[in-house]
């Protein structure tokens, strides 16, 4: 019996077929264009999405369809496909970088208050929730908006190609900033007084729940078995959580575009630790089970943006890596982009390198960006043991996974041990462990992410630098409000 877990990106999709045990027998992936203005918007195409998770899973069935038992999708959060009555597509899904509803959202704002917000959404205030983007259309594109008939989140959109039945899960309905974490339904109460309307959105259910099958027309087209269920996924950060395996202690640490450590949790945080500090608590596959997010939100992309335009004479990342030293680097990094993540939730808060001199050179920048990054991500550890939550060991998925220097860093800076899993693709696998547990192969979706994620290599901390990485910690927690006003000056600039 296999499973098929799709992970829609936001550059691309990948559909991985695995075995009851969590065996990878296959796998594709198709990319896709983000259409950017220089006016900051940044949108996928409806069609395009569709279109290349339509044949990723092809390509898979073509080999394995008739064993294939059941499909389950994770997406990336916030964005949505307008539809009118006919279903068909009247405005492309908007990222969560997209600047679009920045000003309808600042209006909303006043509605609420941040502490309101982290009790009933479990979110922080932020522009980059679905709540700005559907704003924007019915403030600024009411020609779209009064043609809307649902307003279909990415899962959601997939999943009714798929089949005849669509639904959003707790977790991407949780990224909306107007969902009852509490209750796991739409907050009435928010949608009527941000002037929305209750009927642009669908049902909830929970991760894992069957949705349906595959539409016939589908089945005929591949030549597959009619009975193929479709499951329904989730964000894809937890997804990567269930993908890793749920071990007691442990946090996935996903290595993408983003970084993001998200340790499942028994019970909301507190709405000022929310408020304050922007770590979310997300609900799961059942109500009073959550996971937290704790994340930099450019830190795969800063790594590239510096290979892109330091490397010279066809130098990949790897050459970069080679280049990395055991010592610490005496440079510090603020590693932020285009903005920090949590802790700080400060979208002025830019790339800083401070210490170099005339000797240092690009690998030594290179290496004290790998550190910045680690740094920066021991705060939020740090942040998340003031609130009881311990992580005592890291398991390390996504593209950034995949650097040995980066990893190493991680386990001597944190002092923990960082793990590898043997399937790459931690999002597929959490897909395929829900498709697991709901055909009950496994009594449930614990038992199914022990059984079937699998540790390949763990790197244990190396005790040797603990002294110089512990007084670089104390330093960097001071970094960001040393330069705070610097970066201000330079955004408006």
């Amino acid at each position: 019996m296999y499973f098929c877990g799709l992970d829609v990106g936001t550059t691309g999709v990948k559909a991985i077929v695995f075995d009851e045990k969590g065996n990878q027998i296959s796998g594709a992936y198709r990319n896709y264009a983000i259409k950017v203005s220089p006016d900051g918007t940044r949108l996928l195409t409806a069609g395009e999405l569709w279109g290349k998770t339509k044949e990723v899973f092809a390509e898979t069935a073509a080999a394995f369809g008739r064993e294939i038992k059941a499909l389950c999708i994770s997406t990336f959060g916030e964005a949505f496909v307008a539809v009118d009555k006919s279903g068909k597509p009247i405005f492309d899904p908007m990222l969560f970088t997209d600047r679009w509803g920045e000003k309808e959202y600042f209006e909303a704002e006043k509605k609420t208050s941040p502490e309101e917000i982290a009790r009933i959404c479990g979110l922080p205030l932020s522009p980059s929730y679905s709540l700005s983007k559907v704003l924007y259309l019915k403030f600024e594109r009411p020609d779209i908006y009064e043609k809307i008939d649902r307003i279909l989140f990415i899962e959601e959109f997939i999943a009714l190609q798929f089949c005849e039945n669509s639904a959003v899960d707790y977790s991407a309905a949780c990224r909306t900033m107007f969902f009852d974490v509490r209750t796991c339904a739409w907050s009435d109460e928010l949608i009527s007084r941000f002037g929305l309307e209750r009927s642009h959105f669908g049902d909830t259910k929970p991760m894992g729940t069957i949705l349906g099958t595959l539409r016939q027309s589908l089945c005929r087209e591949w030549n597959i078995p009619e009975n193929v269920h479709v499951i329904i996924g989730g964000h894809d950060q937890p997804v990567n959580a269930i993908g890793s395996g749920l071990r007691d202690g442990y946090a996935v640490c996903s290595m993408g575009t983003a970084e993001c450590i998200t340790p499942i949790i028994g019970a909301m945080l507190p709405e000022a630790f929310t408020a304050n500090k922007g770590i979310p608590s997300e609900p799961l596959w059942e109500k009073g089970k959550f996971c937290a997010l704790a994340y930099n939100q450019t830190s795969g992309l800063l790594v590239q943006w510096f290979v892109d335009n330091f490397a010279s004479n066809g130098e990949t990342p790897a050459a970069f890596d080679g280049k990395v030293q055991p010592k610490p680097s005496k440079i510090m990094v603020q590693p932020y982009l285009m903005g920090s993540g949590t802790p700080y939730m400060d979208s002025a808060a830019r790339l800083a390198f401070i210490g170099m001199d005339y000797g240092t050179s690009k690998y030594d920048m290179y290496q004290a960006i790998l550190e910045g990054l680690v740094l920066d991500q021991a705060l939020n550890i740090a942040v998340l043991g003031e609130e009881k939550i311990f992580i005592k060991h890291l398991i390390a998925v996504g593209g950034g996974s995949k650097s040995r220097p980066w990893l190493r860093i991680k386990a001597d800076l944190l002092g923990i041990p960082v793990s590898v899993l043997k399937v790459k693709e931690a999002g597929a696998l959490g897909g395929a462990i829900l498709c697991a547990a709901a055909e009950g192969v496994y009594g449930g979706i614990e038992e199914a992410a022990c059984s079937m994620s699998q540790i390949k290599e763990t790197i244990e901390p190396d005790w040797t630098y603990q002294g110089i990485y512990k007084e670089k910690f104390e330093a960097y927690r001071a970094l960001h409000g040393h330069i705070k006003s610097e970066c201000e000056f330079a955004v408006k600039a």
